[in-house]
C-alpha cells in the first residue's frame, strides 16, 4: 500500500484524532513555511528595491491578493468535490470532475486575467495613486497576469492532492519552490537588478515550477487522478456542479481580503506607526492561524472522504474532533499571545510605537483568537458536507459588519476599535453557524 492509499485509508477507517493530526501535520508545516517566506521575501525586496517599485508592489498586492483568493476559493471548492468522490471510489466519475475543473479552471482564470489587465491600470489612477508609481505597478502585474493561469494549476494540484489523501508532496513542493523564490529574488534583484519585473518573473517562474512538479507527479504516482489525452474532455453538466461548489468558496475568500483591505485604509488617518503595528501584529496572526487553517484543511477531507464513503458517523467523530483540537489550540497560542506579544512585534520593528501598537492589538486579541479558530472550523465543516453558500453568505455578514464597526470604532477607540470590529465579526460568524452546524452534524 502507497504511502497516499494509507492516508486514505487512515481517514477513512483510522481513528478520527491521530488521523486528524498526521495528514494535517504537512499542512500546517507548509502554512507555517509560506509565513516565514513571505517575511523572508519582503526582507529581500525590501533590501535591493527602491521606494518606488516597493510602492509598486503595495498598490498592487490589493488586486492580486482579490485574485489569488477567488482562484484559491475555487480550488478549495473542486477539493471538496474531489474528496467526495474520492471516498466513494468512483474513479470515472472523478476523472470527468477533474477533466472538467481543469479546463474550465484554466478557462475562467485566463478571463480574470484578462479583465484584471484591462481594468488593472484605470482602478489605481481612481485611487489616486501617482502616475510613476502605478507604472510600475503595472510593470509587476503585467508579468504575473501572464502567468497567472499557473497560479490556478497549482492550486489545482495541491488540492486535488490532499483530497486524494496525500498531504506530504504538496507540502515538499511549497517548501521546494519558496525556497527557490528567494533564491531567483536575490539574483533578480540584487544580482541581475530586474527590480518589480525580477519580483515577478520570480513569482512565475516558481508556480510554473510547483505546477509541473505536481502534474508530472499526479501522472507517474497516482493512477486514479491521471488523465490520458482521450480523457480530457469539458462535460457542461458536471461543469454546473462543479461550479455550485467552486464560487462560493471563491467569493467566500474574495471577501474576506477585500474585507481586510477596507480595514487597513481605515486605520491611516492614526498615523505610521499604527498602521505598521497594526500590519505586523496581522503577520503574527497569520502564523498563529496556521496552526489552526491546517487543522481545518484536514477535517474537509477527511468529512468529504467519509460522506462520499456514506460512513456520516465518522463525518460527525470528524467534526467533533476537530472543534476539540482547534480549543486546545487556542489554549496554548492564546496564551503564547498575550504572555508575548512584544517580543513578536519586535522581531519586525525596534520602534517602541510601532511595537505598542502592535501589542495593543495582538495582546487584546489574544482573549477572542477563540471564537476565530472555532469560526474556521465550523466553516470548514460546512464546506465539507458541500454547503459553500452557506459560509459564504456568514463571512459576508461577518466581513460587512467588520468593515462598518472600524468606520464607527477607530475614529474613537484607535487600534482597540478594529478589535472590537475584528472580534464583533467573529463572535457573530460563530453564532450564526455554530448552532446550526452541531444540529446538522447530529442529523447526519
Amino acid at each position: 500500500m502507497g504511502r497516499s492509499a494509507a492516508k486514505s485509508e487512515a481517514l477513512l477507517r483510522g481513528a478520527p484524532l491521530p488521523a486528524l493530526l498526521s495528514f494535517s501535520a504537512p499542512i500546517i508545516l507548509g502554512n507555517i513555511f509560506q509565513q516565514l517566506y513571505n517575511i523572508v521575501d519582503a526582507i529581500v525586496v525590501g533590501k535591493f528595491l527602491g521606494d518606488l517599485p516597493l510602492s509598486g508592489i503595495s498598490i498592487a498586492s490589493p488586486i492580486m491578493d482579490i485574485l489569488y483568493a477567488l482562484l484559491l476559493g475555487g480550488s478549495i471548492g473542486v477539493g471538496v468535490l474531489v474528496g467526495q468522490i474520492c471516498g466513494a471510489e468512483d474513479w470515472q466519475r472523478l476523472k470527468r470532475v477533474l477533466a472538467t475543473a481543469l479546463l474550465g479552471g484554466c478557462g475562467v482564470t485566463l478571463l480574470l486575467s484578462g479583465l484584471a489587465f484591462a481594468f488593472a491600470e484605470r482602478v489605481l489612477t481612481a485611487q489616486g495613486s501617482q502616475p510613476e508609481t502605478v507604472a510600475q505597478a503595472m510593470d509587476y502585474l503585467t508579468i504575473i497576469l501572464a502567468g497567472l493561469v499557473f497560479c490556478y494549476l497549482n492550486n489545482y494540484y495541491a488540492t486535488v492532492l490532499r483530497s486524494w489523501g496525500n498531504s506530504r508532496t504538496p507540502f515538499f513542493v511549497l517548501l521546494a519552490s519558496s525556497t527557490l523564490h528567494a533564491l531567483l529574488d536575490v539574483l533578480l534583484c540584487g544580482v541581475l537588478h530586474l527590480g518589480i519585473r525580477g519580483v515577478a518573473c520570480s513569482t512565475v517562474f516558481c508556480q510554473i515550477f510547483s505546477t509541473v512538479w505536481m502534474a508530472v507527479y499526479t501522472v507517474r504516482r497516482c493512477p486514479q487522478l491521471r488523465l490520458d489525452r482521450s480523457e480530457l474532455r469539458f462535460d457542461r453538466r458536471l461543469a454546473g456542479l462543479i461550479l455550485s461548489y467552486a464560487w462560493a468558496a471563491a467569493l467566500q475568500q474574495a471577501v474576506v481580503m477585500l474585507g481586510r483591505f477596507l480595514v487597513q485604509g481605515m486605520l491611516t488617518p492614526l498615523g505610521a506607526a499604527n498602521v505598521t503595528g497594526y500590519n505586523m501584529s496581522m503577520r503574527v496572526e497569520q502564523l498563529l492561524f496556521c496552526f489552526s487553517q491546517g487543522i481545518s484543511a484536514a477535517m474537509v477531507v477527511g468529512i468529504s472522504m467519509n460522506l462520499g464513503h456514506g460512513d456520516r458517523q465518522r463525518v460527525k467523530s470528524f467534526y467533533y474532533t476537530g472543534i476539540r483540537v482547534e480549543l486546545v489550540l487556542f489554549a496554548v497560542l492564546g496564551v503564547l499571545a498575550r504572555l508575548f506579544a512584544a517580543e513578536a512585534i519586535g522581531v519586525f520593528s525596534d520602534n517602541a510605537s510601532v511595537i505598542a501598537a502592535g501589542v495593543r492589538y495582538t495582546g487584546t486579541m489574544a482573549f477572542i483568537y477563540v471564537f476565530a479558530f472555532l469560526g474556521e472550523v465550523i466553516q470548514s465543516f460546512f464546506r465539507a458536507i458541500g454547503r459553500l453558500r452557506l459560509t459564504m453568505l456568514a463571512s459576508l455578514l461577518q466581513v460587512l459588519l467588520r468593515v462598518l464597526l472600524s468606520y464607527l470604532l477607530i475614529p474613537l477607540w484607535g487600534v482597540y476599535g478594529i478589535c472590537a470590529a475584528v472580534s464583533a465579526g467573529w463572535v457573530l460568524l460563530v453564532f450564526i453557524e455554530g448552532a446550526y452546524s452541531l444540529r446538522t452534524a447530529r442529523s447526519l
